[in-house]
């Protein structure tokens, strides 16, 4: 009975991914969404519903001075992954190579590391893997993201540059001012005050299809031509082989400077095994890094759902 119940929660994490992901493709070869449509849904996600999830997660998150050390560990992580990214950059060929310090660094929590921890441990221990994704976000919308607009359009990383892409940035303000909210604590107190029904109505209703939105951007995306096995095969190895490093990293530097505990652990070993985010692609506008991004992306999943299941068979 245990293993019924075992393959069906996997089932349901990975069965509504796959769906959208197979929606775009079919989008894509039967012409029902164009190009220019599929990038008015990466506006549409990319202004408006990503940044109001990322607000709202964070402007609800609790902030501790054992939070505010986990986010440093983490922060520090991801400076010295995406670094080690330019470093491997060599062992790709053209016109994919730009790419690898994106492929190797950050992570998505929301679609994949979120639902896999969720059905492992419980929602009511989802915290534990949120507060890893606070260093990912806000990473993930200044240098990241700033520094991969710059290098899809071709233009010369700079500081300046970086800094004003950031400021521009709608994710990056919002995760700006979500953490601001969080600390003064003035979303939690609106919740739970009488507007509060009406405040989270609004917010379900602007992010409620924000993964469905992305899942369908990298299906339509999505190409496994001949051309692309070998490139996506090798950038999937090597994001393994980085991941791996980093995992061992943080877990010594949480069990040293916080303590040891089996929910977070799983958080760091469940998150970090989780593909490059997929809102990646709603900032590509190149068919070739779009169609390179979202095969690895989607073939990485497979290494996340064999994560999640050796860590079940250990737990169960």
């Amino acid at each position: 009975m245990r293993k019924e119940v075992y393959e069906m929660k996997v089932l349901e994490i990975i069965m509504p991914v796959l769906v959208m992901i197979l929606l775009g493709i079919w989008c894509r070869k039967k012409n029902v969404l164009t190009q220019s449509g599929i990038d008015n849904i990466k506006s549409l996600v990319t202004n408006i519903m990503l940044p109001v999830a990322i607000f709202h997660a964070l402007a609800t998150a609790e902030y501790t001075g054992k939070i505010g050390m986990l986010v440093g560990i983490m922060f520090v992580m991801l400076l010295i992954s995406f670094s080690v990214g330019f470093l491997l950059k060599p062992l790709l060929e053209e016109p994919y190579k730009k790419y690898l310090p994106y492929m190797v660094c950050v992570y998505e929590g929301g679609m994949m590391a979120y639902p896999l921890y969720t059905s492992l441990c419980g929602s009511e221990h989802l915290s534990q893997i949120a507060v890893l994704d606070i260093a990912g976000l806000l990473f993930g919308f200044s240098v990241y993201m700033g520094m991969l607009g710059q290098t899809e359009n071709g233009g010369k990383i700079s500081a300046k540059a970086l800094f004003f892409s950031a400021v521009k940035t709608p994710a990056f303000v919002a995760s700006v001012l979500g953490i601001a909210a969080g600390l003064t604590g003035i979303i939690s107190r609106l919740v739970e005050s009488f507007f509060g029904g009406v405040y989270l109505s609004v917010e379900n209703i602007l992010t409620t299809s924000v993964t469905s939105m992305i899942l369908l951007v990298v299906g339509y995306s999505m190409e496994l031509t001949r051309e692309l096995i070998r490139p996506c095969i090798k950038t999937i190895v090597l994001r393994v082989c980085v991941q791996a490093v980093m995992m061992a990293g943080v877990l010594l530097a949480v069990h040293f400077l916080i303590g040891s505990s089996q929910l977070m652990d799983l958080a760091i070993i469940l998150y970090m095994s989780a593909p490059a985010t997929f809102s990646m692609q709603t900032f590509l506008n190149k068919k070739e890094s779009s169609a390179y991004v979202s095969t690895t992306n989607s073939l990485y999943c497979i290494v996340s759902i064999l994560v999640y299941m050796v860590l079940a068979l250990i737990i169960y």
